[in-house]
């Protein structure tokens, strides 16, 4: 029976986590190699992820050159990317007013037109 391999198979073949948060790019880089060398769609099978059952890529033993040259193309890439930054907090900027309308006071200057 040929067993076919999954793009989350293939990573945890090689040293990543099944989640690793490039996969879903990976997957993608992998089947267009797939469509441009077969010029078919790639075969699809069931896997269990996130609670469900869910269609994804798959490839038989003798496609396997297609995920890795998808590992070459954007795989390496990818993992000597450095994670990306954390965002920076917004500093909190003091309100000059309360922006309370019960709590206005009127002033002698000119009467503007509303915003």
């Amino acid at each position: 029976m040929n067993r076919r391999i999954t793009v989350a198979e293939y990573l945890v073949r090689r040293g990543l986590p099944a989640d690793w948060r490039f996969g879903s790019w990976l997957g993608r880089v992998a089947a267009e190699i797939y469509r441009d060398t077969y010029r078919r769609e790639p075969r699809r099978a069931f896997r269990f992820i996130n609670g469900r059952f869910r269609r994804v890529m798959a490839y038989t033993p003798g496609e396997r050159h297609v995920l890795s040259e998808a590992w070459e193309a954007y795989g390496r890439y990818a993992v000597d990317r450095p994670a990306p930054a954390a965002r920076p907090r917004p500093v909190a900027v003091p309100r000059l007013t309360s922006g309370d309308a019960m709590r206005w006071i009127p002033t002698n200057a000119p009467v503007r037109s509303h915003p």
